[in-house]
């Protein structure tokens, strides 16, 4: 089945009844010496493209490139918005689609710093009953592997081998634990902005890994959209507003 996208009319999606989006969430910022600002935007269009492929009948938005890329700051040429700012635009989208009765959907980013991006997912799912916005990019990787590390650059490897600089490539971990980035930011613990060994990517490797997570990605989307429509049947969803907001709006109707 074949999915749509910009490139389509209004109204095509609107003949379509398409009722499933896929928007991917990159970022512009510092991936060392030898990877463009872009990677995580690069390699999440494609990781997005392969997954609308598989599940077909959806409809696939450009990836944003701009996100929460505060601790690559002092690098320059980074772009960073707010955390409030991409909350802001993630319910924006999330709502023009709700609009058009596209309900389901699917945020995939490729950026383990958009940490606010869980908390916005929940916050709408939770007011809006009817949403089933799903989070199936990762929230981070490995200890050894966070950043500019062997799997973006297998992946940059495989989707444009000409962008990265492979003499330019810097092996480096880090003696602390994730967290670090949130005190001191990534210059402070890495002088190159490196955390990982990109010394063992190859092309091969990128390949691999982008099958396995677009597997794991439709897999998981597949399997909470069931599991949702199941637990709905039994107990039906409400919206559920804090008390405060409630006692706020009584308030204001006295």
């Amino acid at each position: 089945m074949r999915f749509l996208t910009v490139h389509n009319s209004s109204r095509e999606i609107e003949e379509s009844k398409v009722d499933t989006a896929i928007l991917p969430i990159g970022a512009i910022e510092q991936h060392g010496p030898h990877l463009p600002l872009g990677a995580d935007w690069m390699v999440v269009q494609e990781i997005a493209r392969r997954v609308a492929e598989k599940m077909g009948n959806c409809y696939l938005l450009p990836a944003l490139p701009y996100s929460n890329s505060q601790e690559h700051l002092e690098f320059p040429g980074t772009i960073s918005l707010r955390p409030s700012t991409l909350a802001r635009v993630i319910r924006d989208i999330v709502l023009s689609l709700y609009l058009h009765n596209i309900k389901k959907i699917i945020i995939i980013s490729s950026h383990g710093g958009n940490w606010i991006i869980k908390p916005t997912i929940r916050e709408l799912n939770l007011k809006y009953p009817d949403l089933k916005i799903i989070h199936s990019g990762p929230m981070g990787e490995k200890a050894s592997d966070i950043h500019a590390g062997d799997f973006e650059t297998s992946c940059m490897l495989f989707i444009s081998e000409d962008l990265v600089k492979k003499d330019k490539i810097i092996d480096h971990i880090p003696d602390v634990t994730q967290e670090y980035l949130d005190y001191v930011g990534m210059k402070s613990l890495s002088r190159h902005g490196v955390w990982g060994l990109a010394s063992q990517a190859s092309k091969e490797k990128g390949e691999k890994f982008l099958e396995t997570r677009v597997e794991r990605i439709v897999k998981y989307v597949k399997e909470t959209l069931s599991k949702l429509e199941e637990i709905e049947r039994s107990s039906p969803r409400k919206s559920i507003v804090p008390n405060s907001l409630k006692k706020r709006s009584s308030k204001k109707s006295a």
